[in-house]
């Protein structure tokens, strides 16, 4: 991935933020630090099933160096290690607020769209699913 401050010309805005939190990890990371605060990495690894202590690692040095997350070292016996949101990380809750929204609704729509599909059995899967909405606004947007 591109580091966040190199700049390319006629970026999208979608691309650039994208350049934040798109990480395979990176939005439930944040879901789970501001929901808890402060996160230890063993807790983080125990909530995420299925990703490695490597990826975790790499995914929060990331944010760390994006400023996104504070890594704060405790001077324990034995050491611990302790993640949080930064003021700027804190800036996406409204993002993870409206896609936690969409994925709701959308997994809700689905769930009734599949159980009615099943239930009258319709022709095609395909005409029960909502299409992607458009924006006139991300002309500049791929």
């Amino acid at each position: 991935m591109r580091k966040v401050r190199s700049k390319t010309i006629g970026e999208c805005p979608c691309e650039y933020a994208l350049r934040y939190i798109g990480g395979a990890w990176k939005i439930l990371l944040l879901v789970l630090l501001d929901r808890a605060k402060i996160q230890r990495h063993t807790e983080l690894k125990r909530v995420l099933r299925g990703i490695t202590t490597k990826m975790l690692t790499q995914q929060l040095r990331e944010m760390e160096r994006d400023g996104l997350i504070t890594r704060t070292v405790y001077a324990e016996v034995p050491p611990r290690v302790g993640y949080q949101l930064t003021p700027f990380g804190e800036t996406l809750r409204p993002v993870i607020d409206a896609m936690w929204t969409w994925g709701n609704q959308t997994r809700q729509a689905d769930a009734g769209s599949k159980f009615i599909e099943v239930n009258s059995k319709a022709k095609a899967a395909s005409s029960a699913r909502r299409k992607a909405p458009t924006h006139s606004d991300t002309a500049d947007c791929p």
